[in-house]
């Protein structure tokens, strides 16, 4: 961040608000769009697309800003832009210009040999004391004030784009032959699997999602609290069960908020930490051929095992185990709580995977979460649950 502050030449505004306006001590028009930029440059891209960036800007904050795109272009970005009506000096900044008329290209190629080809074309028509850009505009630009000036300007544009269309021919087109039908499905493919190995993208998306999750940590204090939170109330109401026939409905009960009531608060979590960013973040990057599913789902269980899969189950088990005095089974109630656990988050991203939307998913994980309820024995004997629903005891993650 401070590296582009620095390169955008926003030091003497670092520690302003944007939103104050100039009247009021805060950031100019020109330092605003330069912040817009820096909001971008924070992931470091190789290509920046701007459209039309010095809008609204007066000359002088137009031209420090192009100089300053020019200073991110010569540190090895690429930077494509938009730009109406640029001043003489702005114009020469530029490497190369593309210049449309009527949505066909009209030249493309060094800015410095630009002038040099529209002059062979039409020789006498570029004016000393011009601005070079308000030259180019007009002669590819239809009049239409008058048909006159019209028929006469649409043919000057149409001699233009058909001259350049043939010179385009004679630049760009190489002696490599194209590609056939038949080898270009195969190319395709290539092109297809150039993606990173599955041991590469399981270390990246780990060390991100660990990175991620640190720097959130009101969601991971969340994730741990709720554990003692839940140890503690759970423990409290189940206080030291006693070990005999009439223990045995309390001992039921507390099981069931093992698998319903921690449970059930973490799905929630999972759910809204997925639909809010990372499974965005997924779809964007599976598009662009950067990760799998397999290493994404492995990546992120790995990193979150770190922080939470154990940690998570372990405080709230403890805690309830020793409150509610299952001391003497205390290894195979821990191994419960994490099925349980894992078993949770992976129906999560089950939901979040067929739904994409936070409400619909949740909506899901309420109605499987009380039809498991209702046939894992808690509220209704297996036995007494009609034939054709007693099948779905054996689906539910409920110990009963």
């Amino acid at each position: 961040m401070e590296e582009v502050i620095l390169e955008l030449g926003l030091k003497e505004c670092a520690d302003t608000r944007v939103g104050d306006g100039h009247k009021k001590g805060g950031c100019s028009g020109g330092e605003r769009r330069r912040v817009s930029i820096g909001v971008q440059m924070l992931r470091n891209p190789s290509i920046l697309f701007l459209d039309e960036p010095t809008t609204g800007l007066d000359a002088t904050s137009a031209f420090h800003l192009v100089k300053t795109l020019k200073h991110l272009a010569n540190t090895g970005r690429t930077i494509i832009t938009t730009i109406h009506q640029p001043r003489s000096d702005i114009f020469f900044l530029f490497d190369r210009l593309t210049l449309l008329s009527r949505g066909n290209v009209a030249y493309t190629g060094p800015t410095d040999e630009c002038l040099s080809w529209f002059d062979g074309l039409l020789p006498g028509e570029l004016k000393p004391h011009v601005n070079p850009a308000d030259y180019l505009i007009d002669i590819v630009a239809v009049d239409t004030r008058n048909k006159e000036a019209e028929d006469e300007s649409r043919a000057r544009v149409n001699r233009l784009l058909v001259a350049w269309s043939k010179e385009s021919e004679a630049r760009f087109t190489t002696e490599k032959a194209p590609l056939d039908d038949s080898q270009a499905p195969d190319e395709r493919a290539k092109r297809l699997k150039q993606s990173a190995p599955f041991l590469r993208q399981v270390q990246v998306l780990t060390s991100r999602t660990l990175l991620t999750t640190i720097r959130d940590p009101f969601g991971l204090m969340g994730s741990w609290s709720q554990a003692i939170f839940m140890g503690l109330v759970c423990g409290l109401i189940f206080y030291r069960i006693p070990h005999n026939l009439a223990g045995i409905r309390s001992t039921q009960a507390a099981f069931y908020l093992l698998g319903a009531g921690h449970s059930y608060l973490f799905v929630l979590f999972e759910i809204y930490r997925l639909t809010r960013v990372d499974i965005q973040l997924f779809d964007r990057e599976r598009g662009e051929n950067l990760v799998t599913g397999v290493a994404w789902v492995v990546s992120r269980r790995i990193a979150h095992g770190i922080l939470e899969d154990f940690i998570v189950p372990f405080l709230f088990c403890f805690i309830f185990a020793h409150l509610a005095g299952f001391q003497g089974n205390i290894g195979i109630f821990l191994a419960i709580t994490v099925l349980v656990h894992y078993i949770v988050v992976s129906f999560a991203l089950f939901c979040v995977a067929l739904l994409r939307d936070f409400p619909w998913a949740t909506l899901m994980a309420n109605l499987f979460a009380t039809v498991q309820t209702y046939s894992s024995g808690f509220f209704a004997q297996a036995a007494t649950i009609p034939v054709y629903v007693r099948w779905m005891k054996y689906i539910s993650y409920f110990v009963s």
